[in-house]
């Protein structure tokens, strides 16, 4: 039998022990902690590229189908996306010679295929829109959301509640009647991007033609050919902040539904900020305006100058695909949706 007393087995012994597999075990804990938050910081370091600006489009009924122009990347690149893009309008409103009567909600699925060709300083892309007006479920939310923060709400409270409403007329004589809950194709548009300088700043000439495949009487389409031209800049700053300018002209002859109208081309800008937050997610402010393709109808929501705000961002799952979310305001009251809220799908090839 042992002893206390024997080398090895005193309590001083068994507590030095103690101590000294107690700090192999807090030097092991360390070490792995160490491993791991290295780990995480050669990872968090590595960004993976910046995603170009959200893809958001005014989605007011009647300037949908005009041109239809959004803030793009400079940079070309080989890509599929699929965004979804939900909004809410409500004008209602009587000039002298125009009747614009609109209470609905809108869903477009724009599918968007961009590709490289010439060793990458020419992008092609092939832009094909599907729209539905209907009738909603918003109205109560948004009542809710005009109450609590002081907003005005358009009048959208005198109408009864998601109650389907999409009339513009001319002189008396109708233009435009949309129907609820139909799914159609929009005007389709062909785009070509050609780089000028491949540098810091990244800069190119852009574009477009819209060719009238939707059907202008129930406003998924203008019935005529339209084009744009754009020069867009991508400037960065630092590794991690990308800027984005473009400034463009879109061409258009006119209205031609039921009835025809005459529109003017209109002149359009945009300004956007890409900031790599970490290696899965970039965060995005944007800000577009765009003039009106309308001739003075003597009413300030058509005729006077677009505006709309947005935030979002994008989460990459991979090297080749992400998600985009994004939310916009219309902040002049004017020639936008009171709201867009939109998701997205890219895949890169």
């Amino acid at each position: 039998m042992y002893e206390k007393s024997e080398p090895g087995f005193t309590d001083k012994n068994l507590k030095h022990v103690k101590e000294v597999m107690t700090m192999r075990t807090n030097k092991k804990i360390l070490i792995a902690v160490v491993l791991c938050l290295a780990s995480f910081l050669a990872t968090a370091g590595t960004v993976r590229g910046f995603e170009g600006p959200l893809n958001i489009r005014n989605s007011f009924p009647l300037f949908l189908a005009i041109g239809n122009p959004s803030i793009i990347s400079a940079k070309g690149e080989n890509s599929i996306d699929l965004n979804f893009m939900y909004s809410s309008t409500y004008l209602v409103n009587t000039s002298e010679e125009w009747s614009f009567n609109l209470d609905l909600e809108a869903a477009i699925m724009d599918i968007q295929i961009r590709k490289l060709f010439f060793g990458d300083s020419v992008e092609l892309s092939l832009d094909l829109p599907v729209i539905s007006f209907n009738s909603g479920f918003l109205d109560g939310f948004l009542e809710s959301y005009h109450s609590a923060f002081g907003f005005p709400d358009y009048g959208r409270s005198n109408r009864p509640p998601n109650d389907f409403l999409f009339k513009v007329s001319h002189n008396g004589r109708t233009v435009v009647t949309g129907r609820s809950g139909e799914i159609a194709l929009g005007d389709i548009k062909v785009g070509i991007k050609k780089a000028l300088y491949v540098k810091d700043p990244y800069i190119s000439i852009y574009g477009s033609v819209e060719f009238p495949t939707g059907d202008p009487k129930g406003g998924y389409g203008n019935g005529t050919l339209d084009t744009s031209i754009a020069l867009l800049v991508n400037k960065g700053i630092g590794d991690r902040v990308m800027t984005y300018l473009n400034t463009g002209a879109v061409f258009t002859d006119g209205f031609r539904a039921e009835e025809t109208i005459d529109l003017e081309d209109y002149l359009y800008g945009a300004a956007g900020v890409e900031w790599l937050y970490s290696n899965t997610l970039s965060l995005n402010t944007q800000f577009f305006i765009q003039g009106s393709p309308f001739k003075n109808t003597g009413i300030r929501a058509i005729d006077e100058v677009a505006t709309i705000l947005s935030f979002g961002g994008r989460y990459r799952i991979n090297q080749e695909k992400s998600l985009e979310f994004s939310f916009s305001e219309d902040t002049n009251t004017a020639g936008a949706p009171d709201f867009m809220a939109g998701f997205g799908y890219r895949y890169k090839f």
